[in-house]
């Protein structure tokens, strides 16, 4: 069977980005909760540190996220005009370097995502001829992520997939003090469904949400926050380091023709 080149392999990364699950779903506070500013944090209760990280993350413009699961790796900085950049990747699948500005995007495949794509060989001979070169095309393209990639930039979208909106659930307790990324934290918890979810917030400073978890039988998913409120870089890669996806689809489409007819059994 003749492989056909799919880039459309970051609609499911994409997809998967945004699969947190709930975990920062808070249940319902006490009507006081939001009233209360105590000198450290660490003097409330596990379901006013929930709401107030909770309201962090509802209120920042823009953020870093890093995602460690089984079948996905994320690490992107995105925004709520829907502009990110970062990498993400299947393990054993490879990995793609992406840059989206408004409605353009620009994706860097490594050779181990040109070979998962396209086969030993073709992937190969794929990765050489684009080393170190962008595709450049639309973000509503579908072979380009399409509203899979545009969910995935979306901070809004995230906060929508992680469940900060108030949305009711068992009631979540507070553990002990800890540190996430260098920072002095606390983590609370609560069960969810099948899951056990745990939320480190800060102590210092803001109290910002710094790593969700969710535990359900043996599989255990990480995701990281930082970098509050500072910008998506505007830069974007040269025209000299792009293709367009029409050069992309042309080069596919010469090199099919050259392949040698197979032979029926």
């Amino acid at each position: 069977m003749r492989k056909q080149h799919r880039t459309s392999l970051v609609v499911a990364v994409c997809a998967a980005a945004t699969a947190s699950g709930g975990l920062l779903a808070p249940a319902h506070a006490a009507p006081t909760a939001t009233q209360r500013d105590g000198p450290d944090i660490t003097e409330l209760s596990g379901e006013e540190i929930a709401e107030k990280a909770s309201a962090e993350l509802n209120s920042a413009h823009s953020l870093r996220v890093r995602m460690k699961a089984p079948d996905l790796r994320l690490d992107l900085t995105l925004d709520e005009k829907a502009n990110c950049s970062g990498k993400i990747g299947v393990p054993g699948k490879g990995s793609v370097q992406l840059v989206k500005r408004g409605d353009t995007v620009w994706l860097k495949p490594d050779a181990a995502f040109w070979r998962a794509q396209l086969g030993a060989e073709q992937g190969a001979a794929a990765a050489e001829k684009f080393k170190g070169r962008y595709i450049k095309g639309s973000a509503r393209n579908d072979d380009l992520g399409g509203k899979g990639l545009a969910t995935a930039c979306d901070l809004d979208a995230f906060r929508a997939a992680s469940g900060v909106r108030d949305t009711p659930g068992p009631r979540w307790k507070r553990g002990d003090e800890s540190s996430v990324q260098g920072h002095r934290s606390v983590p609370v918890t609560r069960a969810q469904k099948k899951a056990r979810v745990t939320m480190h917030v800060a102590t210092e400073g803001k109290p910002y949400p710094l790593r969700l978890e969710r535990r359900a039988g043996g599989n255990h998913d990480e995701i990281e926050l930082g970098r509050f409120d500072r910008p998506v870089s505007r830069a974007v890669p040269s025209k000299d380091r792009t293709v367009t996806v029409g050069q992309l689809r042309r080069h596919f489409e010469h090199a099919q023709r050259d392949e040698p007819p197979s032979e029926s059994v």
